[in-house]
């Protein structure tokens, strides 16, 4: 069997266009916004953008993801969670 030439990536996980509202993924350099501010499928589209961010650190980075990747994803999650109990208890009336 040949050898296959090794894979080279030329994209760090950090090397992200910063503040670009249309990419698909939410590096730790671009802003934040408050949560409560947000839709709940506005809520969503961050949280997907910052697990796609999350995958990619983990791909990329020998070090792992930033802290700051990781610390979103659980505010997201924890944000998520909440208006899941809030529209459950509401619903349960």
């Amino acid at each position: 069997m040949p050898d296959l030439p090794a894979l080279t990536v030329s994209v760090s996980a950090h090397d992200d266009v910063a503040e670009n509202q249309n990419s698909t993924f939410l590096c730790p350099r671009d802003a934040f916004p408050d949560l409560e501010a947000l839709s709940l499928t506005a809520v969503q589209a961050l949280h997907s953008r910052v697990c796609r961010q999350l995958d990619r650190e983990y791909l990329m980075t020998l070090d792992g993801p930033s802290c700051e990747t990781l610390d979103r994803q659980q505010e997201l999650s924890e944000e998520l969670d909440r208006r899941e109990l809030q529209r459950a208890s509401v619903t349960a009336r």
